[in-house]
């Protein structure tokens, strides 16, 4: 679906925004059974808590991993979110939460990444925001994801006045505490099969538990701009960007293949 906008007025004062019917039922079930390929078999609930939910970060094998990130829609989409120049894939992660027992509702508020109001000002954005696909319907108590709206401007907040990377790590590790935020003011998203849910990582957000008899499959991918050094320096100092498979870039087009290459 062509010419898709980002709704950026709600994604800077809620922290996240929800494009709608962005991946067709046809992608989202090829998606899913890639994702069953390459995971351990869906377990019962009644198998060990660290069981319930499983995942796959870069590399990713598979042809269809160069497909869905070749999709022009999204990096344009990534491209306003940033305001970005020249955009490169910072990760590709498949998600799938099995039904299970309690505990359910929140599992563990938090932020993905420390950033300074500096990095979040900047033209092009140094930080980056978090891409995800939801591939099949989620209800209320079914793994839901969960924000504090808004709870960006209190962690941004803090960054602020922050001088030292032990404080920023300590905002990592405690977001809630440090930044003050009311967490009963958290929210879960439920999405229809084949939106697009955009989140701001240093929201306070949370995975939720899966109380019905489905499991919940989502893929999440991020970019950021190529000018964005701090945080491509960062992602390399902690290991934490390895490359991409040979599968990938086999199956990607040369306007596609520098997306890769930081």
């Amino acid at each position: 679906m062509a010419g898709r906008t980002l709704n950026l007025d709600q994604l800077e004062e809620a922290g996240y925004t929800i494009v709608p019917n962005f991946l067709d039922p046809e992608t989202t079930r090829r998606i899913r059974e890639h994702m069953d390929s390459l995971l351990p078999p869906i377990v019962k609930p009644d198998k060990p808590p660290d069981k319930w939910s499983v995942n796959l970060r870069h590399p990713i094998p598979g042809a269809i991993m160069a497909d869905i990130l070749a999709n022009d829609n999204l990096i344009d989409l990534a491209r306003q979110s940033l305001h970005a120049r020249e955009l490169k894939l910072l990760e590709q992660v498949l998600i799938r939460t099995s039904p299970h027992p309690p505990p359910y509702g929140p599992l563990g508020w938090h932020v993905d990444f420390t950033f300074l109001p500096r990095q979040y000002e900047a033209v092009p954005r140094q930080t980056y925001f978090h891409m995800v696909h939801c591939l099949n319907p989620v209800p209320s108590g079914g793994a839901a994801f969960m924000i504090v709206p808004g709870s960006h401007h209190r962690t941004y907040g803090a960054s602020a006045k922050m001088k030292t990377d032990e404080e920023l790590a300590a905002l990592r590790g405690n977001p809630v505490e440090v930044a003050d935020v009311d967490v009963s003011k958290g929210i879960e998203i439920c999405p229809n099969e084949g939106d697009l849910l955009v989140f701001n990582p240093m929201a306070v957000h949370s995975a939720s538990g899966n109380a019905t008899d489905k499991p919940r499959y989502v893929y999440f991918s991020s970019f950021f701009d190529v000018s964005a050094t701090e945080l491509s320096q960062s992602l390399n100092d902690t290991g934490y960007h390895k490359g991409f498979p040979d599968s990938m870039r086999d199956h990607l087009s040369a306007e596609h293949l520098p997306l890769l290459d930081w």
